[in-house]
């Protein structure tokens, strides 16, 4: 322990001798925790005015890592061509592992094909209605829809593949404004039915339907419920089921891949907001759909503003809605807004600690602010509670593990995307490079010539980058300068 007050290193309590410039060695590591320190400015720091050599710092950060039995190098890390590191000991609240893990499978639809897009939405609501109880780990809905309910599988095998405990089943059907579900149950240790209940409602009926299927999910997880978190958390529903029901339609465009998907997308948002205008969702997502459509934070600044209005305005409708604070989040970072971003990441995660998608990008927000590490602690718990995760979670951990200099790494991590697009190709040729792979980082500059002839990488991702540090940004613009030298054989 660190004790600032009194400027001293404890271990149970007792002082740890440490020489005076070993001391303030580790006094700059502490007040930049979670950072990388260059070895030049640790020298500054610890020896201001006198020259002394590397040596100097090597033998102090020797001495430290003794003092703090770091033998394994987990506390104090070296940080290739960059400097050191001092961990944080707390990357945030884990789930905890003594909580049992609840998968809720995709539902059957036994109504028209058209009604697909809302027997999912309805699943994942109740996905998102079972994460505020907090008495159980609630699987993400791109790993949990990867298996259906109708599946005739083994369930304790899809229990196993999934890591859950308890699994979902539902069959729905949509009739004449008539929502009927049947829901199951099922223990994941021996397959065996725990519960099974049919439910029947229609208009706003649906929305408390919903609660009630997650509340009797819950009772039988655990013996006691408490009923003040459900309050304090429950949404504010739509007015009308027509707007829940374009809604949900929108979300299955904004996550296909489709070239018209997000316009699609945004036209069902705003249909819904045009249902309800208090609808607080439908226009949070109408503001994240027109920024990814003006491409983040590439967005003229005043596009940008009118965005993080929409979604502020949206957030202030349902403050207890950790979806509309995470888009706020992620219009904010847009911004370079970053304290802000991070409070209502945080606000978020508070409001839904098992939204896996909150959590990776709580880890890109860490990445992007210079705490690299940390940031992949955050990512390392999405893809926990998220094995089955969408695409961008490898470009967050990549650009946490490029920061990190962790190069192998975001080499893996950016080799899993679709490398078609100019910035991707960027990207892993600057890994490629910094891990001085020549004819690695010569093939992905050509290949990005090819593709994109009038693309200048280095101007490109200069203009797009969130860095909260200018050393953040410079380190990956060195990565690319490198590899546009090996291509270019200068």
């Amino acid at each position: 322990m660190f004790d600032t007050s009194r400027g001293l290193l404890l271990r149970q309590g007792d002082p740890v001798n440490l020489r005076p410039k070993t001391f303030a060695l580790l006094n700059h590591l502490v007040e930049n925790a979670g950072h990388v320190v260059s070895k030049s400015e640790l020298m500054e720091a610890v020896w201001p005015g006198l020259f002394v050599t590397e040596d100097s710092l090597t033998q102090g950060v020797r001495e430290l890592r003794k003092a703090l039995r770091d033998e394994s190098q987990r506390i104090i890390r070296t940080v290739s061509g960059r400097g050191y590191l001092l961990s944080p000991q707390d990357a945030g609240e884990s789930p905890a592992s003594d909580l049992p893990a609840v998968a809720v499978l995709r539902f059957t639809n036994e109504g028209d094909a058209t009604d697909a897009p809302l027997v999912d939405g309805f699943a994942e609501d109740i996905v998102n209605a079972l994460a505020r109880f907090r008495t159980a780990v609630v699987l993400a809905r791109n790993s949990s829809f990867s298996y259906a309910s109708d599946d005739p599988g083994n369930w304790v095998e899809v229990g196993k593949r999934l890591g859950a405990t308890f699994l979902v089943r539902g069959r729905m059907s949509l009739r004449d404004g008539t929502v009927r579900v049947a829901v199951n149950l099922i223990d994941a240790a021996n397959g065996a039915v725990l519960w099974g209940e049919k439910f029947t409602a229609s208009g706003s009926g649906v929305f408390d339907m919903q609660e009630e299927i997650a509340l009797r999910v819950t009772n039988r997880l655990v013996a006691r419920l408490d009923d003040a978190g459900l309050t304090r958390a429950r949404p504010k529903p739509p007015a009308s089921l027509a707007a829940y029901e374009l809604l949900l339609k929108g979300l299955v465009h904004l996550r296909g891949y489709g070239a018209d998907d997000n316009q699609t997308a945004r036209k069902y948002f705003a249909g819904a907001v045009a249902k309800d205008p208090h609808y607080a969702l439908a226009r949070s997502y109408l503001a994240f759909a027109e920024l990814i459509i003006r491409d983040y934070g590439r967005a003229p600044p005043e596009i940008l503003a009118d965005i993080v209005e929409q979604a502020r305005f949206a957030a202030g409708l349902a403050p207890e809605e950790p979806r509309c604070h995470r888009i706020l989040a992620q219009a904010l970072l847009c911004t370079g807004t970053y304290d802000a971003a991070e409070w209502h990441f945080r606000r978020s995660y508070d409001l839904n600690p098992y939204d896996a998608d909150t959590i990776a990008q709580i880890g890109y927000l860490l990445a992007i602010r210079g705490k690299p590490f940390e940031a992949l602690t955050w990512i390392g718990k999405a893809v926990q509670i998220n094995p089955i995760h969408p695409d961008w979670y490898h470009s967050d951990r990549a650009f946490a593990q490029y920061a990190a200099g962790d190069y192998k790494g975001a080499v893996v991590s950016w080799s899993m995307l679709p490398m078609t697009s100019p910035v991707r190709l960027t990207w892993l040729a600057a890994a490629q490079a910094q891990l001085g792979n020549q004819d690695a980082a010569s093939r992905l500059i050509s290949e990005l010539k090819r593709i994109a002839p009038t693309y200048t990488p280095l101007e490109s991702i200069r203009a797009s980058m969130l860095y909260e540090h200018q050393s953040d940004a410079d380190h990956l613009l060195d990565g690319v300068a490198k590899a546009l030298r090996m291509w270019s054989g200068t």
